[in-house]
């Protein structure tokens, strides 16, 4: 009798345990969604702000990006607009009164979001200008008086040269145009949105992948359609691995597009043909923030043989291309698993699950 209740048990466990197994992949699935909220969370650990960022251009045609203040929200300390500063229109000579909403912030605690201007040497300064726009970091023009704020922070924080960075401090409205500012703020905190580890070599990635990279050299070589290197026809249709700098990119595009060169756009390199990549992401959530500079990109390369087409098209181009993850760590945009790759274990799990109990349900009946 007692064996039989033992294995009787046997039995229910042994029925009971593939549903814990379905169980387990439903917690996973569920923490996999979870993951871009807490992402976020690490992201807005400066009180709930979540920079956004868009393209724009000045008189000149050149393109940057800005902090799109409208869009900003946030808990804890109160938001200092750019927009407020320059209600402000001081001139040295005659300055005018200061307005009444820009004045009540005098001396208190406020947040501003924006990129850094350093204004000494090193990867971790304590004095910098903050702005809303990077068109000062790139392209030289001196912003106005209204246009920045004076930052001198009590502890050193790291230099974030493109990436926005929320700074918390007291607001002081002090005008030294002789010393070139009128806005300063005593920094206590300093928050990067580039919630990024250190990026990895691409030779790097290229060995842990077991991809290959691709070299633009090879393509600097190309001097018709019927002499294209053999080591660029090799790589047609292939998987690879395509590191370098942005030189454009369209996110309104369908699918969006980057433009990957070898060089920094300090480099003084032209971009041609012969030196640029043209770069399909999946989607947008593949597409890298605004912020940066270079990107790794990962997708099928594809060669045109028609000479004819390359202007428009390039000769390569990466299609379904999509980013390969920084340092061990997820920086765009959703799950850690698409959509289709948690249907498809779930389906797997539970046709898995289904099969099990239907052999046990007939070993029982054989048994009996």
């Amino acid at each position: 009798m007692k064996q039989e209740e033992v294995n009787s048990n046997c039995r229910g466990r042994r029925r009971r345990w593939p549903f814990f197994v379905l169980l387990l992949l439903l917690l996973l699935i569920a923490v996999n969604h979870m993951e871009y909220r807490w992402r976020l969370q690490r992201l807005q650990q400066n009180g709930g702000l979540a920079p956004v960022v868009r393209i724009e251009t000045n008189l000149l045609g050149h393109t940057f990006i800005g902090i799109e203040e409208k869009e900003q929200a946030g808990e804890g300390s109160p938001i200092l607009h750019f927009a407020l500063l320059e209600q402000w229109v001081y001139t040295p000579q005659s300055p005018p009164p200061c307005p009444s909403g820009l004045s009540k912030l005098n001396g208190k605690e406020v947040t501003c979001i924006g990129f850094m201007y350093p204004l000494e040497e090193g990867n971790s300064i304590k004095t910098f200008c903050l702005i809303r726009t990077t068109q000062t970091c790139c392209y030289g023009p001196r912003p106005q008086y209204n246009q920045y704020l004076l930052v001198e922070m009590k502890m050193p924080v790291k230099l974030e040269r493109l990436a926005p960075v929320a700074v918390t401090g007291k607001f002081i409205i002090d005008p030294q145009p002789s010393q070139g500012y009128i806005y300063r703020m005593e920094g206590a905190k300093a928050v990067s949105a580039a919630d990024e580890a250190p990026d990895e070599k691409p030779a790097d990635v290229a060995a842990r992948t077991r991809l290959p990279l691709f070299d633009f050299a090879a393509l600097g070589t190309v001097e018709s359609a019927q002499k294209l290197p053999p080591e660029l026809l090799s790589l047609d249709q292939r998987t690879v691995l395509v590191a370098g700098y942005i030189s454009g990119r369209d996110d309104t595009g369908t699918p969006p597009q980057l433009m990957v060169t070898g060089k920094s756009w300090d480099s003084g390199q032209a971009v041609t043909i012969y030196n640029t990549v043209p770069v399909y992401p999946k989607n947008n959530s593949q597409m890298p923030p605004l912020w940066k500079d270079h990107v790794i990109m990962k997708g099928s390369l594809h060669i045109e043989k028609n000479a004819e087409l390359w202007p428009q098209y390039g000769i390569v181009s990466l299609q379904e291309a999509a980013r390969v993850n920084v340092g061990g760590v997820k920086i765009d945009g959703g799950p850690l698993l698409d959509f289709w790759m948690e249907m498809l274990l779930l389906a797997a799990c539970s046709y898995w699950v289904f099969r099990k109990r239907s052999n046990d349900k007939t070993a029982n009946q054989e048994s009996s």
